[in-house]
Parts: structure tokens; sequence; C-alpha cells
């Protein structure tokens, strides 16, 4: 991890980031509003999915899903650019590993989402209850969106654990 540290520091953007009162904070007012796009259409997806919320028709809550990829692309994004910004805390702070390998699983977890439920999901009964595969998949979801969530919050406070 030093050499990847190394080779950040000094960069025009980690200059860049660190340069400017302004660009760290505009970077946190991004990164939340990601995140709300984020985490408030997975919400209605996945508590949908996991069988609440049945007067809502299933296949109409995924036309939320260009909104979690705006939002999850906002934090990408932005998220890279903290990482350019001060690489030494990130790399060497345990909840921000942590937060990594879940946004990991959550991707994992979203391809097995596109492979079983995607596929199916057109065929079921708008109002119905869902089957227990798309209800574990919705909860996986929502647990690992919101311990990335915390996680995130905790980066400053954890340290190098």
């Amino acid at each position: 991890m030093e050499g990847f540290v190394t080779a950040i520091e000094g960069t025009a953007i980690n200059e860049w980031v660190l340069g400017s009162a302004w660009v760290w904070p505009i970077m946190e007012i991004l990164h939340f509003i990601g995140l709300s796009l984020l985490l408030g259409s997975l919400l209605i997806i996945d508590l949908r999915m996991a069988g609440f919320f049945r007067r809502i028709n299933i296949v109409a809550t995924h036309k939320l899903l260009p909104w979690v990829f705006v939002g999850f692309g906002i934090n990408m994004i932005t998220g890279i650019l903290f990482v350019f910004g001060d690489p030494a805390r990130y790399t060497a702070n345990i909840g921000f590993r942590w937060k990594m390998v879940l946004v990991l699983v959550a991707g994992l977890n979203a391809l097995w989402f596109w492979w079983k439920i995607n596929p199916v999901m057109k065929t079921w009964e708008p109002h119905a209850d869902t089957p227990a595969i798309a209800k574990v998949i919705a909860w996986v979801s929502l647990g690992t969106w919101f311990s990335v969530l915390l996680l995130g919050r905790l980066i400053p406070y954890i340290g190098t654990g």
C-alpha cells in the first residue's frame, strides 16, 4: 500500500483535491446526494422485493434502477477522489477496507439478482408475494448497503484498527 500512497501523493489530482478549500466539502455534498439516490431507490426496490408494499407493482419498482446507477456513479467518482485526496488515511483505515469489501459483496449480490431474478421477474404477478430467493437477495442488498453507509460514516473515527 505504501507504493500506492507514494504514487498518488503529489499528483495533480491529489493537489487539486487538497489545494482548494471548496473541493472536499463539495465532494462530501455530492457523495451524500449520490448515497441518497442509491439508498433511497434501493430501499423501495429491496423492500418491495422482500415482500413489503405489495400495492406497488414489483416491475414498476425497477424503473428506479437508473437512479441507483446515477447515485453509485456519483459515489464512485467522489470516493475515488477522496482516496486520491488522502491516500494514506484511506488505505490504512480498517473501516474503509471493510466498506470496500461490502461494496464488492453488494456488487456480487446485484449480479445474483441480474442472473436469477431479472429474467423471471416480468412473469410474476405484479402485486403478489415474491419468491424466497428474491427476499434473500433483497435483504442481503439492504444489509450490505446500510453497512457500507455505517462504515463510511465511521471512517473518521475508526482509524487503522
